[in-house]
């Protein structure tokens, strides 16, 4: 790893001479064979750095100064990548370490460095270990489980930006073998008694925890904290037992370790977790109860009901109900292993759907009350996924511009004309009718019509193409849809603004300090006008706790029941930022709704979120204090 690697360089460093790679393997506490695999590393990346004899070896020293620069450079830039690069060293280190030792090779100062194990000491204790201090040389107590998990975490945040690259585990563990890993994982589960799935997210997961566990297990850190039989919550199936031992053995062959029993019943509780033992072939609606059980199955068709009910949305579909299904049943059994997902796109889900992560939320809520549960961020963000999918398919068919055709009839011309358009823009355009007479036909059901000839009608767009489809008839007829698209949504987004943001609910207030002060003052106000029960504030507040509803520069609170006596959107813009849960945002919109208007979340809850997370978007409106110019403003940037 590289701290093993930033060590090998500065032990060279410091030697005049010849240096044997069992003396080095000796002061790092590994083999001579990583000593050789690291040194092979370096030479790859600073080519005839590192010169070798049968003395041993010895560095470079003006390579060694750029190397050691570049190496330190990583674990230096901010207070975060310190903290995580201590845990690291004290977590891999047989010896304590000792503080001045660590300042030196940090470059910061004592002072610094004692920060740092403040946050270090937080940061152990979520994961159930504890700092030790003994005169400034520190040390980890707590089983090797826990700092496992804690390696997990470190080590998935720091490739999280390409985690489906394997080159990125590759680059933290240059002496594991990852691709053999990959390979023997998807040979077992392709033969191994029944199909196995998994993810690509999941699958990169199980590689990781792997690694870990074989770079552990090489440091001769093994994993004996606990026996199988006294961990009766979870269930290990027979099967899922010698698919792990028999993955285990090969792994053992391979890197030349050995596997404790609670080794093996770890890695049968990782797979237990991360993978679906189904072949979706074989499920229908019908016989899903046998794969999900009775009580898994009543519970989806309550979510699926009430996302009905609260979003007007439709997720009855059979490959998605089944899919669904399944998911909501694995992630019973992981929350209930303590097995929660990694998901490396929260952030960016959150971001960038915050409807369909708010519906996710709301069903999360619903799993969470009725099995007993817990759900964290990441988790939900998978249920999005599934969500997403569903979603993106019903909207495909809902946003089509519809279009007639007028046509001279010469043979099929007009069908095989209207054929070829339909095709071509499939995803965003319907022909619903060919005339060759304009004289009559109901302008309103249409958007705009095609002409092979040169027309005018009053009160509808026309755009005029060739019988043969040129490269300047779709240009123009792509121009006319997005013209249309836009214009569309526009007035749709101002007509649900006007109706549920009023201008007794627009203000600008710089005086609140945190989202406690905001929630209160927003939701008495949202009551002494009617909106909403004396119930509202505690609802706010229920889902707050489930995640933040905080973007960005920008909150947006609001009840997961859909029981407000009125809908409407409370708005303060502050120039003063406003503490929301320890992120500071400057606009607050907090959303009452009244079932029966349940639709009209879907229209402006995603626009306006996303008009909201352009930075220069709220630069403007953090100055406003009218209303007409807010929505203006709104409708204009959309």
């Amino acid at each position: 790893m590289k701290d093993n690697v930033l060590y090998v360089v500065k032990y060279l460093y410091e030697q005049s001479s010849f240096v044997s790679s069992s003396n080095i393997a000796q002061s790092l506490s590994v083999s001579p064979r990583s000593v050789k695999n690291y040194i092979t590393d370096i030479n790859q990346k600073y080519p005839d750095s590192i010169v070798s004899s049968r003395k041993g070896y010895k560095i470079n020293k003006d390579s060694a100064t750029i190397i050691l620069d570049n190496l330190n450079s990583s674990v230096q830039k901010t207070s975060k990548q310190r903290v995580d690069y201590l845990i690291s060293c004290i977590i891999n280190s047989v010896n304590e370490l000792n503080i001045y030792d660590l300042c030196d090779e940090l470059s910061v100062s004592y002072s610094t460095l004692k920060n740092e194990f403040r946050e270090v000491k937080n940061k152990l204790e979520k994961y159930d270990l504890t700092l030790i201090n003994k005169r400034d040389n520190y040390s980890i107590l707590g089983l090797e489980r826990n700092k496992r998990r804690l390696l997990s975490v470190m080590l998935y945040n720091e490739i999280n930006v390409n985690f489906l690259d394997l080159e990125s585990i590759e680059t933290i563990f240059p002496n594991i073998d990852i691709v053999f890993i990959k390979k023997l994982l998807l040979d077992t589960f392709d033969v191994y008694y029944y199909y196995y799935y998994v993810n690509d997210y999941s699958f990169i997961n199980i590689i990781l925890h792997i690694a870990i566990a074989i770079d552990r297990i090489i440091q001769n850190n093994i994993s004996v904290d606990v026996a199988p039989q006294n961990i009766p919550s979870i269930e290990v199936n027979d099967k899922n037992y010698k698919l792990s031992k028999e993955i285990a053995t090969k792994i053992e062959n391979k890197f030349n370790i050995k596997y404790s029993e609670v080794e093996v019943y770890e890695l049968t509780i990782l797979l237990i977790s991360r993978t679906t033992t189904i072949d979706y072939k074989t499920i229908t609606r019908k016989n899903i109860d046998k794969f999900i059980g009775r009580d898994c199955l009543t519970l989806v068709n309550e979510l699926i009901t009430s996302i009905s009910q609260y979003y007007y949305i439709n997720l009855c579909e059979e490959e998605f109900f089944i899919r669904f299904a399944i998911h909501v049943k694995n992630l019973i059994q992981r929350s209930k292993n303590n097995r929660l997902s990694k998901n490396p796109l929260t952030e960016e889900i959150k971001k960038s759907c915050p409807l369909i992560y708010d519906v996710s939320v709301h069903l999360s809520g619903i799993i969470q009350d009725k099995m007993d549960i817990v759900i964290n961020d990441d988790e939900i963000a998978y249920i999005a996924f599934h969500l997403g999918s569903a979603l993106e398919f019903q909207k495909k068919i809902n946003d089509k511009v519809l279009v007639v055709l007028y046509c001279t009839n010469y043979y099929d011309t007009n069908t095989r004309l209207a054929s070829i358009i339909n095709k071509k823009f499939e995803d965003d355009l319907l022909i619903t009718s060919i005339v060759t007479d304009i004289s009559y036909f109901d302008k309103s059901r249409y958007d705009f019509i095609l002409s092979t000839v040169p027309i005018k009608i009053s009160n509808l767009d026309n755009v005029n193409i060739t019988h043969f489809l040129n490269d300047n008839d779709i240009e123009k007829i792509k121009e006319k849809i997005s013209e249309i698209k836009i214009s569309k949504r526009k007035n749709k987004f101002r007509y649900y603004l006007n109706k549920v943001i009023t201008p007794s609910l627009f203000e600008k207030n710089d005086s609140l300090k945190n989202e406690d002060e905001a929630i209160k003052y927003m939701s008495n106000k949202m009551f002494d006008l009617g909106y909403v029960s004396d119930r509202f504030e505690s609802e706010i507040y229920s889902r707050e706790r489930i995640s933040s509803t905080a973007f960005l520069d920008f909150a947006i609170p609001h009840s997961v029941k859909m029981n407000a006596y009125k809908t409407g959107i409370n708005v303060i813009v502050s120039e003063k930022p406003i503490s929301w849960w320890g992120q500071q945002v400057h606009i607050v919109l907090m959303m009452s709704f009244n079932i029966s208007e349940r639709y009209i979340f879907n229209e402006v809850f995603e626009p306006i979120t996303m008009i909201l997370t352009d930075k220069q978007v709220m630069n403007q409106i953090i100055k406003m204090s009218n209303y007409e110019e807010f929505i203006n403003f709104l409708v204009d940037a959309l």
